[in-house]
C-alpha cells in the first residue's frame, strides 16, 4: 500500500468517525444511540 492509499484511507475514516459521531449527538433516543455504537463497532476499517 502506498503511502498516498495510506492517506486517503486515513482521510476516509476521519470523516466516517466524524459523521458518526454527529448522528451519535443528535440521536433523539438512546436507542437509536444504541443502534449507532453498534454500528460503529461493527464498521470494518
Amino acid at each position: 500500500m502506498s503511502i498516498v492509499d495510506r492517506v486517503r484511507q486515513r482521510r476516509l475514516i476521519n470523516r466516517q468517525n466524524r459523521a458518526i459521531d454527529r448522528a451519535w449527538m443528535t440521536a433523539p433516543s438512546q436507542s437509536m444511540r444504541d443502534e449507532i455504537a453498534i454500528f460503529a463497532q461493527r464498521k470494518v476499517f
